[in-house]
């Protein structure tokens, strides 16, 4: 996976399954998600939330936003406009970057405030 020390040092938690990493701000995150080879498919099931922009490293995951379903490659890049409704599906090797404009994860307990 193509994350470097200086993001795997930050506090991990996990999101229907997948290992996220996460940089908190106190207002926004941005997580930094992977999905190992060795790992079955997830699913992220259908939600909503504030704006989302996000990229794929490697690998591919699969998006239905607003009913409209669309495959992301290694380089995609997505924005999800607030509330629309979305899902994912993650391939195992899948790792990628996601902007909220809000807190979207707890940081785990033993996580340092910024």
């Amino acid at each position: 996976m193509p994350f470097p020390p200086s993001v795997r040092s930050l506090p991990k938690t996990q999101l229907a399954g997948i290992d996220v990493y996460v940089h908190d701000d106190g207002r926004t995150q941005i997580l930094f998600m992977e999905l190992g080879r060795d790992r079955t498919e997830i699913v992220v099931p259908t939600h909503t939330h504030d704006v989302e922009w996000g990229i794929v490293v490697e690998g591919r995951i699969e998006m239905t936003i607003d009913g409209r379903t669309e495959s992301h490659l290694a380089g995609a890049t997505h924005l999800i406009p607030a509330h629309v409704p979305h899902s994912f599906r993650f391939t195992p090797g899948t790792s990628s970057v996601h902007y909220f404009i809000e807190k979207r994860v707890a940081l785990p307990a033993s996580a340092s405030s910024p």
